[in-house]
């Protein structure tokens, strides 16, 4: 059977970007075309199935059950061409054209050198963002980048995500190095100003729910959006706070002025992990967190574990894969 005119990969890709974006004007913006164009695309799909995919009676715009089916079925055909395209490419030596990537910015800190050193070759392009996870987590959904670099779980439930594991670090506590009193029991630094880390974070908000189960009334006087921020406040005798390894490593310098412990209880942790739409970028996401994994391990990090044995038994290393870097 001959596909009738209008039913096309590209005007399916349309109709995708324009339900998961929620609007034709969003759809025109993020493909570079006008709102006329992406109507005029959506109308063909619909002449050529017989079938209307919105109801544009309603606002905004809602799913037919036609819709809802292409949707559920598109995205996963769309999917599988990006997928085939890519094996291709990749048959072929051939670059990706841009790659734009995400992280926490305590991760970026570790990653971006290591990254464009190890694998630069394999994009035309790169883009490297750095900045507060829950914010790009919505420029992921929103297909503003193309993969995550995050400490979070926020996505973890989507079946059309993929997740490759990178780390696990335990949270640690951090006091200034003048600080006579103990860390243990934690209700010891009660008394003290707390430094928060971003509540924008999702390494803010862990934090904050753990603070929460431990029962600690902690006044939010002070709040921080960088893990600069967070350790020099300590540093310079502001008030004790809650980080992981990670954090630590990327400013050592400050590591004198800090005195340094593990959680005394109700230890809790944060899964690092690299998160991408399935299917996408062939085998590049697996190359990246491995990479990721590799660098991390030569980091800041052995320099960390030298000066602070306990250290280790917060870094957690999931299975190295059998095969090579690609």
């Amino acid at each position: 059977m001959k596909l009738p005119p209008g039913y096309e990969l590209n005007s399916i890709e349309v109709f995708v970007l324009t339900a998961e974006l929620g609007g034709m004007t969003q759809t025109a913006r993020h493909l570079g075309m006008t709102q006329s164009a992406v109507s005029q695309t959506i109308s063909k799909l619909e002449l050529a199935l017989g079938v209307r995919l919105f109801d544009r009676a309603m606002r905004p715009l809602a799913l037919t059950p036609s819709g809802k089916l292409l949707l559920r079925e598109g995205a996963q055909l769309i999917a599988s061409a990006r997928g085939l395209a890519r094996e291709v490419r990749e048959g072929s030596e051939r670059a990706a054209d841009c790659v734009t990537i995400a992280m926490a910015e305590s991760i970026a800190n570790h990653l971006t050198a290591p990254l464009l050193k190890g694998i630069g070759e394999r994009a035309l392009q790169w883009k490297l963002r750095s900045g507060i996870s829950l914010l790009q987590h919505h420029d992921f959904l929103a297909r503003k980048l193309d993969m995550l670099i995050t400490g979070s779980s926020r996505l973890e439930e989507m079946e059309e995500v993929e997740h490759f594991p990178i780390m696990t670090e335990d949270f640690i506590l951090i006091a200034p190095a003048e600080h006579d009193g103990p860390l243990d029991p934690i209700e010891a630094l009660a008394n003290t100003p707390f430094i928060r880390y971003s509540l924008l974070s999702a390494m803010g908000q862990r934090i904050e729910r753990q603070v929460t189960r431990l029962r600690l009334k902690l006044p939010n006087t002070v709040e921080v959006d960088s893990t600069m921020q967070q350790l020099s406040a300590v540093a310079a005798g502001v008030g004790w706070s809650i980080t992981t390894p990670l954090c630590l490593a990327s400013q050592m310098e400050l590591l004198p002025a800090l005195k340094v412990a593990p959680m005394p209880r109700a230890q809790f942790c944060r899964h690092v992990q690299l998160v991408v739409r399935r299917g996408e970028f062939g085998t590049l996401p697996r190359d990246i967190a491995e990479l990721s994994r590799r660098s991390l391990k030569q980091s800041r990090l052995r320099q960390l574990v030298e000066q602070l044995p306990w250290m280790e038994s917060a870094l957690h290393w999931p299975p190295e894969p059998s095969e090579p870097l690609s």
